[in-house]
């Protein structure tokens, strides 16, 4: 299976939008605000990492693409312990 990274901007959910990251894969934004990104991982899987600010971030996990995007949204929302147990 190839991937490439097409160079463009594709919004996922209403306001969350994957834009091409410089570091490959995408970053994940929110109405302009950057809360996380994904690369991809193995076969159609994502790494999802949520941005905490003041740390390199924390994984969530590997997901479907769609589904580490609502990972990540859903962690950033809820700014509590996260499925690895980390806190933000």
């Amino acid at each position: 299976m190839e991937r490439r990274v097409p160079p463009a901007k594709r919004e996922v959910l209403p306001g969350v939008t994957l834009k091409v990251s410089v570091m490959g894969g995408y970053s994940v934004e929110r109405d302009g605000d950057y809360i996380g990104w994904i690369h991809a991982s193995i076969g159609d899987r994502w790494s999802a990492y949520v941005r905490r600010p003041g740390t390199t971030g924390d994984l969530l996990g590997r997901f479907a693409q769609d589904e580490a995007v609502k990972a990540i949204v859903t962690a950033w929302d809820a700014g509590g312990v996260l499925p690895n147990g980390c806190r933000p």
